[in-house]
């Protein structure tokens, strides 16, 4: 999630500043809206850039997106013994506003976590597990130590 929310964060802030430029408090007032707007990279930073921009401009400004590989980024549908599995970005941390608001404007659906832990694989071998164990740091240890 972490290289996820990376990808998307320098998106997102070039399209707040280009939102705020165009009608922020203490500007030079509302201009008029641009006639043409690029986006560099296809991924779901760029791809929710557009979107947005879409919904904020209308049909009438002319968005270019520009992507070196496929479009989509690091999402990849992989198909294993006949059933098809999510293989890039598929997990969406519950505290990223972000998506979860991009996955509710375009109707998506998603399904809860089993709870299990995940895994991740280069196709040979396992190259990150998520661990069961807990950490627990002074200040954790101190917060515990007086509810207890």
């Amino acid at each position: 999630m972490g290289r996820a929310a990376g990808e998307l964060t320098p998106s997102l802030l070039g399209l707040g500043l280009l939102l705020c430029s165009w009608a922020c408090p203490g500007g030079a007032g509302l201009r008029a809206p641009p006639d043409r707007i690029a986006i560099i990279g296809a991924g779901i930073g760029g791809t929710s850039a557009a979107y947005y921009l879409r919904q904020k401009f209308g049909k009438d400004v002319k968005i270019d997106l520009f992507e070196r590989g496929e479009v989509g980024g690091r999402l990849a549908t992989i198909t294993l013994q006949g059933q098809e599995y999510e293989a890039g970005g598929s997990v969406i941390h519950p505290l990223n506003l972000h998506m979860k608001r991009f996955v509710k404007d375009l109707g998506l659906s998603t399904l809860q976590s089993s709870g299990g832990l995940i895994g991740v694989s280069n196709g040979d071998t396992l190259v990150f597990e998520e661990s069961s164990w807990f950490i627990i740091n002074e200040d954790l240890y101190e917060k515990l130590k007086t509810e207890l």
